[in-house]
């Protein structure tokens, strides 16, 4: 007469929370994926707005400073491919990062970002040469030009890079103080 359901209720539930999902955590190819989608729309937006100041200010200069902002935004993109190539592995949802684990993370999100910024200077550097020889501008123009869209899209990527460098550690990450691959003098190295 009496309902014995109830009893296996609870057990239902402990056995629902031990339950483990295995998601990819937080994808550096995503992370650089998503900084390059918002680096060409601001491209996009700025160029626009250059190309039509340029246009009603100085239209002598209209089709090089158009040139010189296709150009940088290509060199904007083409900086960011390499961090869409890195992977990064899978790791349980509840289950905390290794110290080792998040400096690994760190290291590749950190190669991605020094690959992107050298990629950036050796384009724009080309640039440079390549505007200084074959357009007929004075230098300082150039340079103007040039520097000012380096300037521009570096802020922009370097700020979106940082922004979402912080959900690199979405996953509970906590390790204790005293973890045993540190060193004792506090390096990680």
């Amino acid at each position: 007469m009496h309902d014995f359901s109830c009893i296996h209720s609870p057990q239902i539930l402990t056995d629902m929370k031990t339950e483990t999902q295995t998601v990819e955590a937080v994808s550096i190819r995503n992370l650089f994926g998503k900084v390059t989608s918002r680096m060409l729309l601001v491209w996009a937006v700025l160029t626009g707005f250059s190309s039509v100041a340029v246009y009603f200010s100085a239209t002598d200069l209209f089709w090089p400073t158009t040139f010189i902002a296709v150009m940088s935004g290509l060199i904007s993109i083409c900086a960011l491919i390499p961090g869409m190539t890195l992977a990064s592995p899978q790791f349980p949802v509840e289950s905390k990062l290794s110290r080792q684990q998040r400096i690994q993370r760190s290291g590749l999100f950190l190669v991605g970002v020094q690959a992107t910024m050298i990629i950036r200077v050796i384009g724009t550097v080309a640039l440079l040469a390549l505007c200084r020889y074959q357009m007929g501008l004075p230098v300082e123009t150039i340079v103007l030009f040039v520097c000012g869209w380096y300037i521009a899209l570096t802020a922009f990527e370097v700020f979106w890079l940082a922004k979402k460098a912080t959900v690199l550690n979405a996953v509970n990450s906590e390790v204790p103080l005293a973890a045993s691959d540190a060193f004792v003098d506090g390096t990680d190295f």
